[in-house]
């Protein structure tokens, strides 16, 4: 369940749903403290405003908001400029308080009302997540793009976001799950016949990976006794050397493959 520390701007709203989860819903455009006419006497529902065309001459038909955006919390900021594969969630429910079931689906008779009764579809309203990035620093995001389900971004900052968005102003999107996660590409590079000299020979790779990869050697030519040592093993290179049965450095032609994840740019 989501907790929604993040910041709501002033077209949502922050509710409970009927299973006691927090949401978040597009607000209604007039609140009841906007509506006017003799509220001794009021008339409509004023959880929308008022929905009569007294108290909310404007919008009593249609008020909720058109469009919002919730801005999560968390950010993203990583060591380098990475190509970086995002993954999100929404776990979203839909309410149209203006389609209710004595009010015949729209139409003035309930028996002309078209089935289902225990709900129609609702079509009207949607929420997607959208992410920003940045080479240079996090205050330098300033657009966001969708993400559907899965999208490879460039960068090394990353904000992210949640639109909710509402076609005819009667219906809300009630978001109760927002997530997203960071999947690196697992691969490799490899180098072949290289020939290292007696001494301590540096491998740089030509695209470092996020993390520390593990590294394969196959040598050629090697002697009873002869053996390699890696040092300095890292996500941008190793160094490697041959030594014979007598601990001195030799040289000897090798291949490498380096197996990890994440690319840097």
């Amino acid at each position: 369940m989501a907790n929604f520390t993040g910041t709501l701007d002033s077209n949502l709203s922050l509710n409970i749903d009927n299973q006691d989860r927090k949401v978040i819903i597009l607000d209604t455009i007039t609140n009841f403290d906007d509506t006017v006419g003799n509220i001794d006497s009021p008339s409509g529902n004023f959880d929308l405003g008022g929905t009569d065309s007294t108290s909310n001459p404007t919008n009593s038909t249609a008020n909720i908001q058109s469009s919002g955006f919730y801005t999560f919390a968390n950010t993203l900021t990583l060591d380098a400029i990475y190509d970086t594969t995002f993954m999100v969630d929404i776990g979203m429910s839909t309410e149209d308080e203006y389609d209710l079931f004595d009010s015949g689906r729209g139409t003035s008779l309930f028996e002309s009302a078209k089935a289902p009764f225990d709900g129609s579809a609702e079509v009207k309203c949607g929420a997607e997540i959208q992410i920003g990035s940045s080479t240079t620093g996090l205050e330098d995001i300033t657009s966001f793009n969708k993400i559907a389900q899965q999208a490879t971004v460039k960068g090394r900052y990353f904000k992210f976001r949640c639109k909710l968005t509402n076609d005819d102003n009667k219906t809300k999107s009630k978001i109760h799950t927002l997530s997203f996660s960071v999947n690196f590409e697992k691969r490799f590079e490899s180098g072949e016949d290289i020939v290292s000299g007696t001494g301590a020979k540096v491998n740089t790779f030509t695209n470092s990976f996020f993390a520390t990869p593990s590294i394969g050697i196959s040598a050629q030519g090697l002697s009873t006794g002869d053996y390699y040592s890696i040092t300095s093993k890292s996500k941008t290179g190793f160094t490697i050397q041959f030594f014979n049965s007598s601990d001195s450095g030799i040289s000897k032609t090798f291949d490498f493959q380096a197996n990890g994840y994440g690319l840097k740019s």
